[in-house]
């Protein structure tokens, strides 16, 4: 008697539907296939029903593929831009491929690969966000200094971009091809309840309905969104772009100051506006001694808060609440020493007004002058402590999944009746039905092959190269394999945990392993080696779990896997080219000081680096941000996200909480009552909360490439020596 498999996630199937799945009757977009969801059976029963259908489905449409690669390219950049600004990066394109297909009444089928390539070209861009920037921080920005001198030779910078692009590149298609084990088993077989992934499916559901309410409804939408994007942008534009000098007189070349800071000049309000900033807490104050308290004209954090909702959007402001009325002030009120790594000087805390008067000198370049934006740079290493403590905890608590996943991984590939690999690939006399398993040996050498040699040319150390890129397609495999399953659980990838994990690893092996060997390099050479490492493992991580969603999509369709793997591998191309190019300019802007972005995580990149490598912190902040990560993580789940929102400035963490609080009373003072009034469908409520769903992006949007255009007309000229 066969043994029944037993499944965390597996729900039990409804009576109409089993007695669909034994006639054969169930069909896509059923009634009953939206009330099956998760059951394992149903999973099964659409995979065999796509392996015979799915060919005489003609769902491949190259037209519309590259369009959605376009607007994916375009999110590259967008997503660079928000992920510098707030710390975050969402799949904003595929609102925007989903809306643009059902005006246009795409089929299902194809408007998921189409959103699928759209994803993989604007997600590449993810291992750019978090980490490359440290190391033109570490290279450029004179307050990383560690003893008078940068960690990072400027001369290691030149050859970066095609090393980091063609490595991002190799190992973004890596990442996709190992997926395609992990797809059969926690798509079908043992079905990841993967949240969110319902309102997707509604919305193919509403597309293959193409009734004339739906795509004008859809079509009002888009042009919301092109309103909302417009909107933002000329505000973006009045607040940031630099069109007069510091004395008033306008000029189009060479602009020091914004509109809106020009303005506050003329009416001598300085103190209390600039750069977006709203200040009620000017110094020289008494309060403002103790903390800074403002608020940040910032449309993206808005939109970032509709998307999360008020309860997420507060848990990461509390962690912000907690540096600003907590950390800061009673660093400030205790005195607390404050560690200047230049110059290796401990300094009051609360004395630091008088530090930009009685020091100057390369040694204190860049040091802060007021005493709570030092106490700010004390809590901002206590928030590395935070995200660290709260990712490796949840790493750690993960434990228990790391057996099911090579207890799967393992059954998957040892053959047998269950696992044909030929079944499982390729249907005789029609083709391939998902992507030939024996490319990924093949990809892997190829992985390790180019990535060594790019490096090697690049001027790195040969056998330090090979190394690596061995280290590259056995973290990318196993963490990637954790990756998929906690994105499939949660909705959310531990990118910046296992990054921060890897970046251990390589440095450990650079630093400990290596060199006893007789395989040395510089320590400039070591760290960007390090860097550049981990950026390439954030592109690889993040297509293995983030294609999750498209594919478990494109199962209740129709489509078939060989088709999703094409599109996504071409959009990771022209994305992770974009996304190289805009991340040279964005952290050229970053380490010279040109560009005021936050950049949380690539700043916590080059903090921990240089804790690593000079002890340059103070170790007893760095591990109490640790202890409260970890207690976070126990608690609630939460610790990186508070540790992210600790990392923050108050002013961009009001809007966000702003934005999550107008979802929530928006929906409960509008959209139910109406609907219920009203006698919406549930087609219909989706269609209003998609066109919210416009409204944010469209914020996010128009912030983020005006924001580009501002950053490519300030940095360029730099950048060219002008």
């Amino acid at each position: 008697m066969a043994r029944v498999r037993k499944s965390t996630y597996r729900q039990p199937m409804t009576p109409k539907g089993i007695e669909g799945v034994e006639k054969g009757t169930l069909d896509w977009f059923d009634p009953e296939m939206f009330m099956n969801f998760n059951t394992g059976a149903l999973e099964q029963y659409l995979d065999q029903k796509n392996r015979k259908f799915g060919f005489e489905e003609q769902a491949w449409s190259w037209k519309w593929v590259l369009i959605s690669i376009g607007i994916g390219a375009l999110f590259a950049m967008v997503n660079q831009y928000v992920g510098l600004k707030v710390g975050m990066v969402v799949a904003g394109s595929w609102y925007m491929v989903y809306l643009l297909g059902m005006a246009f009444k795409l089929k299902p089928a194809t408007l998921n690969i189409a959103a699928t390539a759209s994803n993989g070209a604007a997600m590449i861009c993810v291992g750019f966000v978090f980490t490359f920037p440290a190391i033109y921080i570490l290279a450029l920005d004179p307050a990383e200094k560690v003893g008078g001198e940068f960690l990072i030779d400027e001369a290691a910078l030149g050859p970066l971009m095609p090393i980091a692009i063609i490595s991002v590149m190799i190992a973004g298609v890596l990442g996709v091809m190992y997926f395609i084990i992990f797809r059969r088993i926690w798509l079908v077989e043992d079905p990841l309840p993967t949240p969110g992934f319902e309102a997707m499916v509604k919305l193919l559901d509403l597309s293959r309905a193409s009734t004339k309410e739906a795509t004008s409804q859809a079509k009002a939408s888009f042009r919301q969104a092109m309103v909302w994007i417009g909107a933002t942008a000329f505000f973006t534009f009045i607040r940031d772009f630099p069109l007069f000098k510091h004395t008033g007189s306008f000029t189009l070349l060479g602009g020091e100051v914004s509109i809106l800071d020009n303005i506050a000049g003329i009416f001598g309000l300085q103190r209390f506006y600039s750069a977006g900033d709203i200040i009620f807490t000017p110094e020289p104050t008494g309060v403002g001694k103790y903390t800074f308290f403002s608020i940040t004209l910032i449309p993206i954090q808005f939109g970032l808060g509709w998307f999360m909702k008020f309860k997420t959007a507060l848990l990461i402001f509390l962690g912000t609440f907690f540096t600003w009325f907590i950390v800061v002030p009673i660093a400030v009120f205790t005195h607390s020493p404050y560690f200047w790594a230049n110059s290796d000087q401990l300094f009051d805390v609360s004395e630091m007004a008088l530090v930009g008067t009685v020091l100057t000198g390369p040694l204190y370049e860049g040091i802060p002058t007021s005493p709570a934006m030092a106490a700010y740079e004390m809590a901002r290493v206590m928030a590395i402590g935070c995200i660290l403590g709260g990712g490796l905890t949840a790493i750690v608590k993960m434990l228990p999944i790391f057996k099911t996943v090579f207890k799967d991984i393992f059954s998957s590939v040892k053959g047998g009746d269950e696992h044909d690999q030929t079944k499982a690939f390729y249907i005789r006399g029609k083709g391939w039905y998902e992507w030939p398993s024996v490319h990924i040996p093949i990809v892997l050498i190829v992985t390790m092959v180019l990535v060594t040699f790019f490096f090697i040319i690049g001027g790195f150390n040969p056998i330090a190269s090979f190394i690596f890129s061995i280290l590259l397609v056995f973290l990318t495999f196993i963490l990637g394999a954790i990756a998929v399953k906690v994105m499939g659980e949660t909705g959310t990838e531990p990118v910046s945990a296992t990054s921060f994990l890897v970046l251990l690893i390589l440095m450990f092996v650079f630093t400990v392993v290596l060199p006893p060997f007789g395989i040395k390099m510089s320590q400039s050479q070591m760290i960007v080696m390090s860097l550049v490492g981990t950026t390439v493992f954030g592109a690889a991580i993040s297509m293995s779990g983030d294609v999750v969603m498209n594919f478990k999509i494109g199962l209740y369709c129709g489509n078939r896997p060989h088709d999703l793997v094409k599109g996504l591998t071409l959009g990771i191309i022209p994305g992770a080219i974009i996304s190289g190019i805009f991340a040279v300019i964005f952290s050229y802007g970053l380490g010279t000081g040109e560009l005021n972005l936050p950049a949380p995580q690539a700043h916590a990149f080059s903090i921990f680096v240089k804790a690593i490598v000079e002890q340059a912190i103070q170790l007893r902040i760095f591990f109490a941000g640790i202890a409260i990560g970890v207690l976070l993580e126990l608690l609630i789940g939460m610790g990186t996200a508070f540790g992210l929102g600790m990392y923050l400035p108050l002013g961009i963490q009001i809007p966000m909480l702003a934005g999550g609080a107008a979802r929530d009373i928006w929906e409960k003072k509008y959209l139910e009552p109406t609907a219920k009034k009203e006698k919406w469908g549930e087609d219909m409520k989706t269609f209003k909360i998609m066109g919210t769903y416009m409204m944010a992006t469209g914020l996010m949007v128009g912030e983020a490439v005006l924001g580009t255009i501002v950053a490519l007309w300030i940095v360029i000229p730099s950048l060219l020596g002008g």
